[in-house]
């Protein structure tokens, strides 16, 4: 579940699930150093996939919501990949190196992905491989010559031997890499080790959604802004789902969007938990949720938009505290 290399990293107080090691500290202080200080976080709920072949531009550009064709080699851009009647299978960032493009998206949808792109590539000459590396996320690497020289001056997409680093945002550096590598990467003197929950928080402070398990076909992506987050092209050729995104967009009919919001309770939450208003009416879902401290979570929650400036509810009792939606982020 975890590499001997990292084991050693472990504290007293760590907690792994079926990923792996979720969270390396007690909340509060590993929210505290994947904000403050520099760290890295085994993405253990995250993966890889490889697209190469003579025909993958043309085939992935037929089934994602972005326009594959328009990626330069030094870009990462948010995309969705959608069933037929507009429901998001899963929300990713792909670039590309050399001929080959990369998705990075959650476990969870890798297998539900790979099974709708096999099925509709028929003739199309298209791999795609899930990487069997080490996925590591660094924060606060500024003041760190070693990671600047992979990223090669801020490029968002760089390549050294079999390291493959991105950068998603300003502070996020993605490394995917062997485990011999990682080791001449991380020095253990001076970075703090973290579960992929503190990376999942930086995903929830930089409203960027991604789908788990249990909300798989549940969203389409005006629900979780893809939309206003570039991750849909509404000028390109057709994809699964194309007419109903398309149809909401030009109609203007989402009824529900993407919020970044805090919760205060003693429970334990999952993104299973209900939202609802004062009058226990039905007003969105949690997408993603990471624990901030022993009785503090933070989430981005797809809220019915009529119900936003009422006062929402957590399971009934705790007060859900709305922060901005994709919209007021520009």
């Amino acid at each position: 579940m975890i590499n001997d290399f990292f084991k050693k990293f472990l504290t007293n107080n760590h907690i792994i699930d079926d990923y792996g090691l979720k969270y390396n500290h007690n909340y509060k202080n590993e929210i505290d150093k994947i904000n403050n200080e520099f760290s890295a976080s085994l993405l253990n709920n995250k993966v890889l996939i490889k697209c190469n072949g003579a025909d993958a531009e043309n085939f992935l550009n037929t089934q994602f919501t972005n326009d594959i064709k328009n990626l330069n080699k030094e870009q990462i851009i948010l995309s969705g990949y959608c069933n037929p009647k507009g429901r998001l299978i899963s929300i990713f960032y792909i670039f590309q190196i050399d001929k080959n493009y990369y998705l990075y998206t959650t476990l969870d949808s890798k297998e539900l992905l790979l099974k709708k792109l096999n099925m509709y590539k028929m003739m199309s000459k298209v791999e795609f491989t899930v990487l069997d590396e080490v996925l590591v996320g660094i924060t606060n690497a500024k003041e760190h010559s070693k990671f600047n020289e992979l990223t090669k001056d801020s490029k968002k997409v760089n390549k050294i031997g079999n390291t493959i680093v991105f950068r998603p945002s300003e502070n996020q550096i993605i490394i995917s890499s062997s485990i011999k590598d990682i080791e001449k990467i991380i020095d253990e003197n001076e970075i703090n080790i973290l579960g992929y929950k503190s990376w999942d928080y930086l995903d929830i402070k930089n409203l960027v959604p991604f789908l788990n398990e249990s909300n798989i076909e549940s969203f389409t992506p005006q629900m979780v802004s893809l939309d206003l987050l570039d991750g849909v092209s509404f000028t390109k050729g057709c994809y699964p789902g194309q007419e109903i995104v398309a149809r909401t967009h030009y109609l203007g009919e989402a009824k529900k969007s993407l919020f970044n919001a805090n919760i205060k309770t003693k429970d334990e939450l999952s993104i299973l938990s209900k939202i609802t208003n004062k009058n226990n009416k039905g007003a969105g879902d949690i997408i993603n949720l990471a624990r901030t401290e022993d009785s503090s979570y933070s989430c981005l929650s797809v809220l019915r938009k009529e119900f936003v400036d009422d006062e929402l509810l957590i399971n009934e009792k705790d007060i859900l505290n709305v922060i901005s939606g994709v919209s007021d982020n520009g």
